[in-house]
């Protein structure tokens, strides 16, 4: 952070590509910038869609920084880092919608409970149906249960759904071990303790080894149910679904070896290896008997995945 008096609060975007959905993020951070005290910084990540320049002319009080090319969304975020004035740090995608009052909840949150290093809001999806944004720390039989989709097919199981606190109401999450990245905001204390993002991780898994180090440096977690973001997730493939599955399975192999060594490497990808076969045959005989071209590329998105759990060294 430089010399500059702290604002209450910097909001942290990154941007590819988000002409679609940045309008409605920052018309919503607009709403809220009568009452707090708060500074947003958009890091564009080589957008060639005319987004940074629309930001510019509609939005002349963001603030938007260009990095020139994509360099991940650690690195970005770090970008964002380092010319941010704000005391407490939002980490918020560009497919979201923050409700009213929201920020203020995330900030008193943290200023009234020092020992909170994180916390995260209830999150709904795009018809405002809350879902599971909150997660236990990975291990390798809870990531096999979300790709063989398990974990979806019995929600409020203890044995397959434990990674997303599937026995605790949703209303009632508090204390946990990480927040979705989408809507995240951290302490200027936690951020102090544990410095900025591992830019090792590209794409995937660099909130999950942020939210490991501040818990590691002592701090806690929590779900605040008083704030509230709508998140747009995407409903159709994305054109770079095959290279999102590949940074999936390099930056969880990444994320294991810091935080559980070569021994927890090898377990991962026997987990792995196993769930994602099971993937691509299920896709693959969806894609016979329906024709769909999506299930063919979910099946085609399994195997990438698979062979670069197989291939992929950290080293």
């Amino acid at each position: 952070m430089n010399s500059i008096a702290p604002i209450d609060l910097s909001v942290i975007i990154v941007n590819y590509n988000g002409k679609k959905d940045l309008p409605r993020c920052l018309a919503a951070l607009s709403a809220e910038r009568s009452g707090l005290s708060f500074e947003v910084l958009v890091v564009d990540n080589g957008s060639q869609d005319g987004s940074p320049e629309d930001v510019e002319q509609n939005f002349s009080w963001a603030h938007v920084i260009r990095t020139g090319k994509n360099l991940g969304y650690a690195a970005a975020c770090n970008r964002g880092l380092a010319e941010a004035h704000g005391r407490h740090i939002l980490l918020l995608n560009p497919d979201t919608e923050v409700l009213s009052g929201s920020l203020a909840a995330l900030i008193s949150a943290l200023d009234s409970n020092p020992e909170w290093g994180i916390v995260g809001p209830k999150m709904l999806d795009e018809q405002s149906i809350p879902y599971r944004a909150a997660r236990r720390f990975p291990k390798p039989y809870y990531l096999f249960c979300e790709c063989t989709r398990l974990v979806y097919f019995f929600p409020r199981s203890s044995l397959f759904s434990s990674y997303f606190y599937g026995n605790c109401g949703i209303d009632l999450l508090d204390r946990v071990d990480q927040v979705e990245g989408s809507a995240l905001m951290i302490s200027a204390t936690a951020r102090v303790a544990v410095g900025p993002m591992d830019e090792r991780f590209f794409l995937f898994f660099e909130e999950v080894d942020w939210c490991k180090r501040v818990q590691n440096a002592g701090f806690e977690i929590h779900i605040v149910q008083d704030a509230v973001v709508r998140h747009f997730r995407a409903t159709t493939m994305s054109r770079f679904y095959i290279e999102a599955r590949k940074a999936n399975a390099e930056s969880a192999v990444k994320y294991f070896h810091k935080h559980h060594g070569n021994k927890g490497v090898k377990s991962l990808k026997r987990w792995m290896t196993v769930a994602l076969w099971i993937r691509q045959i299920g896709a693959t005989v969806a894609g016979w008997l329906s024709r769909s071209e999506l299930a063919k590329l979910r099946a085609e998105g399994a195997r990438v995945e698979r062979q670069t759990y197989r291939r992929f060294s950290p080293l």
